[in-house]
């Protein structure tokens, strides 16, 4: 057996300094930022009572996988949003797999402002910026620098690490989107994990449209269950079964076809004999 990886603490950058140095950024050219790039001395606090911290090879490290991958998607030069979706689905699992990053410290917003802006401000300017040729600056949505839950580098670290790398590759992108950006639902990953299977095995990816449509279906469902009835305590079969039976009942609300798998079968027929016995018992 291999040693276990051992996890670090990355710098962190306080939302006014981030916000001091992308006024600078927006003003320069790609080149210009990246030039000016320099991770040999880093400049930022890290968590107090951190106990191995990212030092400057890894940020580099973590620097030159980003942007290498960037460029096999054709930075820096405009691409499709369907090419910078692909980027998101390719960058993800080399990130969390190279970052190793304490999932304590990933939950800061602070870590990610940093990675944004010291590390490849170049990249999220190209993924996300949108250059105004009159004024020649820079225009990108504030969620995309300094959200916890859009953050361009750190959503798509907190997507693997929550789906797995080959349920979060298998999603649409408004998939992963309607079910990650959830508070309630997507921070749990057993709860994340058996909704994004559970979608996957009921309806065929030829029919987006209407998986759609089913799935916003059943996070209502869920949100108003969950109200009364507790996720975490369940085991991962229960939690498997509990989510079969959303699945079936949104179907059948829907009148859309289904794959009726056993365990779903199993999870509708006990919820059924649930409803009954509520159903038969006195009233007082």
């Amino acid at each position: 057996m291999g040693e276990p990886q051992l996890l670090l603490c990355y710098p962190r950058m306080p939302l006014y300094e981030a916000s001091l140095a992308w006024e600078q950024l927006r003003s320069q050219s790609l080149s210009e930022i990246g030039a000016s790039i320099d991770l040999t001395k880093i400049q930022a606090q890290y968590y107090p009572l951190a106990r191995q911290r990212a030092a400057a090879v890894e940020l580099m490290s973590l620097r030159s996988k980003i942007h290498g991958i960037a460029e096999e998607y054709g930075f820096p030069s405009h691409v499709s949003s369907k090419v910078l979706v692909e980027f998101d689905r390719s960058v993800g699992p080399e990130i969390h797999a190279q970052m190793a990053i304490l999932p304590a410290d990933a939950s800061s917003i602070d870590v990610w402002n940093f990675i944004n802006t010291a590390v490849v401000p170049d990249v999220v300017l190209w993924r996300y910026g949108r250059f105004n040729s009159q004024n020649k600056k820079w225009s990108i949505s504030e969620e995309r620098l300094f959200d916890m839950t859009r953050t361009t580098i750190g959503r798509l670290w907190w997507r693997v690490h929550l789906l797995g790398v080959e349920l979060a590759g298998k999603l649409g992108e408004d998939e992963v989107v309607n079910l990650l950006e959830k508070p309630r639902i997507g921070g749990y990953p057993l709860l994340s994990r058996a909704l994004g299977n559970r979608l996957l095995a009921f309806a065929s990816e030829s029919n987006m449209s209407r998986r759609m449509v089913l799935f916003r279906d059943v996070t209502k469902r869920l949100l108003r269950r969950m109200a009364i009835q507790s996720v975490f305590v369940m085991t991962p079969e229960q939690i498997d079964e509990f989510v079969a039976s959303l699945f079936l009942e949104s179907a059948e609300a829907l009148d859309l076809p289904g794959k009726a798998t056993p365990s779903a079968k199993r999870a509708q027929e006990k919820s059924d004999q649930e409803k009954a016995f509520a159903t038969d018992w006195p009233i007082f």
